[in-house]
């Protein structure tokens, strides 16, 4: 299999793709590498994106609007419209990571029902791949002494934690995806999501990335708060790392396969704390809010070596990841002021 250069974007000439979860964080990184690759390839391919308020959602992002090959229709994971026509391919990226309030067993047929009825959905109109963008959050908490999380790796939450429904649900997704390549010949693919550094993530939410980027943009705040005692371990792709990923694993991912989607850079949070400052606000202080050091420490690596055997890298590096979303950010809110 020979694939264009990483540097640049897949071309999608004569497809037609359907993706629901186009309007969200992690939406609209892809929506971005669409832009790109029309722009690099000609846009010689059509895109539909589901969500429940289009005009709503054009006029907070203008630039999505006004492309002759990317269209947006009203609906959600419960009210699928109807095929306007036959798709070459489908991305599944809708769901709520965090509760928001909905109720418990709401959130849990979101995650589970609404991937089998977009499962249905790609059947019908005909699609040649589909791909589920699901979350490092099916491995359940990562031990200590373990380096990394494998995609091989056997572990889960326990059934009985209420409190992981989002992993019980991404795993239960997961499941109807392996069914449907198997029994319904449906070639599905799916993207075990860590976690992503992109100028839209959001800037008052669950995300420490996004507080950080706010604490460092925001003039009337003297300093960034680290939640915790700072410790916790993660890593960050950025958002056009992702786009490029997702894409690569639709095209050329195996059908019933599991892929790690995350970088393999290991950063504290209070270690992104300061790298933030240091690039966005220098000489803002950094603050770590709980003085207890916690007694266990979190870890949320990603192996990332079944992507990388397809060719996928890390492109992008931290600091640059954090410029470029800091950049955005910037530039977005100084239009919204002008």
């Amino acid at each position: 299999m020979t694939l264009l250069p990483y540097s640049k974007a897949l071309s999608f000439r004569g497809r037609r793709l359907f993706i629901t979860g186009g309007t969200g964080f992690l939406g609209r990184s892809l929506l971005d590498y669409l832009i790109e690759s029309a722009k690099l390839h000609g846009a010689g391919f059509y895109v539909v994106v589901l969500t429940r308020n289009p005009v709503g959602f054009l006029q907070r992002f203008p630039e999505y609007a006004n492309r002759h090959w990317l269209s947006f229709i009203e609906g959600d994971l419960q009210h699928l419209p109807l095929p306007i026509a036959s798709y070459t391919d489908v991305v599944h990226a809708a769901a709520d990571t965090h509760p928001s309030g909905s109720e418990p067993l709401a959130w849990l047929e979101q995650l589970v029902d609404g991937t089998r009825r977009v499962l249905d959905y790609a059947c019908s109109a005909g699609a040649q791949r589909m791909l589920l963008l699901s979350s490092g959050a099916v491995y359940g908490r990562q031990g200590f002494n373990q380096p990394s999380l494998q995609e091989e790796t056997l572990q889960a939450p326990s059934p009985t934690d209420t409190g992981s429904l989002y992993a019980h649900g991404k795993r239960m997704a997961e499941t109807l995806c392996a069914l449907y390549t198997s029994r319904r010949g449906l070639p599905c693919v799916i993207a075990r999501c860590f976690a992503v550094l992109s100028e839209h993530v959001p800037l008052n939410g669950p995300y420490a990335a996004g507080n950080f980027l706010r604490d460092a943009l925001n003039p009337e705040r003297n300093q960034i708060s680290v939640s915790g005692d700072g410790s916790a371990v993660r890593t960050y792709l950025d958002g056009r790392d992702l786009a490029h990923w997702t894409f690569t694993l639709l095209c050329h991912g195996e059908p019933g396969e599991a892929y790690n989607m995350g970088s393999d850079q290991t950063v504290t949070m209070l270690e992104l704390a300061q790298r933030t400052a240091d690039l966005i606000a220098p000489g803002k202080l950094v603050v770590v809010e709980r003085k207890v050091i916690d007694t266990v420490r979190s870890l949320y690596v990603p192996a990332i070596a079944k992507a990388q055997a397809i060719g996928l890298r890390v492109e992008t590096s931290l600091d640059k990841a954090i410029s470029k979303a800091g950049d955005g950010i910037a530039k977005r809110t100084l239009a919204t002021v002008i």
